[in-house]
């Protein structure tokens, strides 16, 4: 038989388990996080640059449009680099959850903003706009809402599923001040752009909470690009050109 030491058994043939569970969190996982905390932020400041650079170099018109082109792709190129296209995909699902409650809220939320443009822009100004501001509306209004829809809701979901501050507030209070560029670069009276960023913090915030609520954007895309698609005037004026300077800039959004 073999003896061992006074009050010492057998050495251990294996080191004891580890325990995984304190591991810090990956790094690509911490980047991501503070990459998507940091955007709300950074769009805006950057955007008002390249708004400055592009309306300096083309005009006022050309430039408008050429800094808007710039920031649809950002949109993307950001929030497919941060989250990860196949994130992203999962926001583009049918929801994961039902509107949040109060539901009629929720359905407020959607319906609101698009009714109010659709009866505040498009009824009045559409017949004088004319087809072809009304073709053009609709072009700009799917391509800016599904840019923003996935660049103001789809990435905060898709990185922050459990933190309403950084993936439904934090991202809509951005998504309010990112509207000061194109106002500005627009040459919106103080008035107008007191209004139009009550609309867009309303839009930020609504949307916001039923992207976040349900874990998904699918709800938020067709009354957003109903919104901005009722928009003929700036259509007519700042995307075909059709109107001079004073009307082009009091039309612009």
């Amino acid at each position: 038989m073999t003896r061992h030491p006074a009050g010492r058994g057998p050495s251990p043939s294996t080191s004891p388990p580890v325990d995984i569970t304190d591991d810090p969190e990956p790094p690509a996982a911490r980047w991501r996080r503070a990459a998507a905390t940091a955007l709300p932020v950074v769009m805006p400041i950057v955007m008002r640059r390249v708004f400055r650079s592009t309306v300096r170099r083309f005009g006022p018109l050309r430039g408008y449009q050429a800094g808007f082109a710039l920031y649809w792709a950002t949109c993307w190129a950001a929030a497919a680099a941060v989250a990860g296209p196949g994130r992203l995909a999962r926001t583009f699902r049918r929801p994961q959850r039902p509107l949040p409650t109060p539901r009629a809220l929720a359905c407020a939320a959607l319906a609101v903003p698009a009714a109010g443009a659709v009866a505040t822009e498009f009824l009045p100004h559409a017949r004088r706009a004319g087809p072809a501001a009304i073709g053009t509306g609709l072009w700009v209004g799917a391509t800016n809402a599904l840019a923003e829809e996935v660049f103001w809701r789809a990435l905060p979901v898709a990185v922050f599923p459990d933190n309403p501050v950084r993936g439904w507030l934090w991202p809509a209070a951005g998504f309010t001040a990112w509207h000061l560029v194109p106002l500005a670069a627009g040459g919106a009276g103080s008035r107008r752009t007191a209004a139009l960023l009550g609309g867009a913090a309303l839009i930020g915030v609504g949307y916001g909470w039923v992207a976040f609520g349900t874990r998904s954007v699918i709800p938020v895309i067709g009354p957003h690009a109903v919104t901005d698609a009722s928009g003929v005037r700036a259509a007519k004026t700042i995307w075909l050109g059709q109107a001079t300077r004073t009307t082009r800039r009091s039309a612009a959004q």
